[in-house]
């Protein structure tokens, strides 16, 4: 019996959960393409065998105080609001998947270090490292690694490293760095877990503008990130065991960009990270596209454009004009998003730079009046007949930027990846995920069907929204991406 076949049996199970918490998770990164778009792959970067900064925080937690730390003010601000008196729940759930790994874990510490008492805890570490911002500045970016370990100092070797690649976030403190969300329980699974707060977050939320846009600078992002935190794992005695491994996660937002990780793992990593790694598979759920296909679809479909008329902006101004096509960031958008100000932390920011620079709320208010894309972008990205014209020479600028930096093209996977998307999801179509996994399909990829839950009725919530909530669960729960290929319907 899975661990998901215990919890659905149960009052408390993960589907009550997903129903309380699904419209929590604002998404996505939008992107598409034209056929004939044939971009140039960016040079290969080098990856620094140091980029640490500085350690910025650190947090001890016994197995209960871990539970109680999971989440944030407001997270769980918000869970009330949706539902009153749902936060004991919610604790109670991560409180009873924390002690539903205790035996296992005192025996194999007990092993390790030849006690019979718990001496071991949930050690938790964010930090600054060096890193490059889409546009090709070093600097500073901030992280979370978090990991088990002997509390008398003795070393320890953890089973298995997991990177997590974030989804989109509503508040600001949804940042690794700044709380811990679902994924550091992976670490109950005697797994160190890494997370880049990636461009924008942490420590450059409004400074950095969104980074989304580029899968490439992303991934590079994460494997700065993960330099960092080994370091920061061998200076208190973790290392990854002789038979351990890596897996890659990423879900929504950060599928993408996880699948890009993958593939320079597979095809430019330098040997040294792939021995320190051993990367084993890779899961992306609820967002692996072709990112210009997908942006295509939202031209094609206006009727989409309510919830998601910040993100189709979003990422402009993480460009220069040369990655452009030698337009600036400000060219693509109406001349009112410039106009429009808004007030953040006590200054005025035009409408593009809040949606490049801060969270959806800020710019919230604004999404209700958008009804068509000529509110959206520049009026010369028009026909006639007030479509989004693919042909123009500024849309086609764009989409070929966003193929040059999102490109997954090109690959045979060396390692499993698995995808999962969900038929219902009506933001994201299933045709475009399996559009690219025929793109990238050999023998080690697989793709799955996620089910939209039979508790949610039908025009509920926003599909997209709960299937990504409901994935991100699931990430956090099992140990590894196979394990999900054994509860998802795979398909071919």
């Amino acid at each position: 019996m899975s661990i998901f076949e215990n919890y659905y049996s149960k009052p408390m199970g993960y589907k009550t959960v997903a129903k309380i918490l699904a419209s929590l998770t604002i998404i996505l990164a939008c992107q598409e393409a034209v056929a004939e778009i044939k971009p140039q792959q960016p040079a290969p970067w080098e990856l620094s065998r140091q980029t640490l900064v500085s350690i910025t925080g650190e947090s001890h937690y016994s197995p209960d105080e871990f539970a109680d730390a999971l989440g944030s003010p407001s997270f769980l601000s918000l869970v009330e609001s949706l539902k009153p008196k749902a936060t004991p729940l919610i604790k109670t759930f991560f409180k009873t998947k924390v002690h539903s790994h205790l035996l296992d874990l005192d025996a194999r510490f007990a092993k390790e270090n030849g006690l019979g008492k718990r001496n071991w805890e949930i050690q938790s570490y964010t930090f600054t490292y060096r890193s490059q911002t889409v546009d090709g500045r070093e600097i500073e970016m901030s992280g979370r690694v978090t990991f088990l370990n002997n509390k008398d100092g003795k070393p320890h070797q953890v089973k298995t490293i997991s990177l997590h690649t974030h989804q989109a976030f509503l508040f600001p403190e949804w940042a690794p760095s700044q709380s811990l969300m679902f994924m550091p329980l992976k670490a109950l699974w005697d797994s160190a877990v890494i997370e880049p707060d990636l461009q924008k977050w942490g420590i450059n939320l409004g400074i950095e503008s969104d980074g989304g846009g580029s899968a490439i600078h992303m991934a590079r992002q994460l494997a700065d990130c993960t330099v960092a935190a080994l370091e920061i794992m061998q200076q208190h005695g973790v290392t990854l065991e002789h038979k351990g491994y890596t897996t890659n996660w990423g879900s929504s937002q950060g599928a993408v960009p996880s699948l890009m990780f993958a593939k320079w793992y597979d095809t430019q990593a330098p040997q040294w990270f792939k021995d320190t790694l051993r990367l084993k598979s890779t899961f992306c759920g609820e967002g692996a596209l072709d990112m210009p296909e997908f942006m295509e679809f939202n031209y094609h479909h206006p009727e989409l454009i309510d919830p998601d008329f910040i993100v189709l902006v979003a990422y402009f101004k993480a460009f220069t004009p040369e990655q452009l096509g030698g337009y600036k960031p400000e060219e693509f958008v109406p001349q009112w998003y410039l106009d429009t100000k808004i007030q953040v932390n006590g200054r005025d920011y035009n409408l593009l730079e809040t949606a490049s620079y801060f969270t959806p709320i800020e710019t919230g208010p604004f999404s209700k009046k958008m009804a068509s894309f000529d509110q959206v972008y520049s009026p010369d990205m028009f026909t006639k007949d007030g479509k989004v014209d693919l042909n123009a020479p500024k849309t086609r600028a764009w989409l070929s930027c966003l193929k040059e930096y999102n490109n997954l093209e090109g690959w045979n996977p060396a390692h499993k990846v698995y995808i999962a998307h969900c038929p219902k999801d009506d933001m994201i179509p299933y045709e475009v995920a399996h559009n690219l996994y025929k793109t990238i399909k050999n023998s080690n990829v697989h793709m799955m069907s996620v089910p939209f839950p039979s508790i949610i009725p039908d025009g509920g919530m926003n599909p997209h929204l709960v299937v990504s909530f409901m994935v991100q669960v699931y990430m956090a729960l099992v140990e590894n991406p196979a394990d999900l290929y054994q509860i998802f319907k795979p398909t071919r």
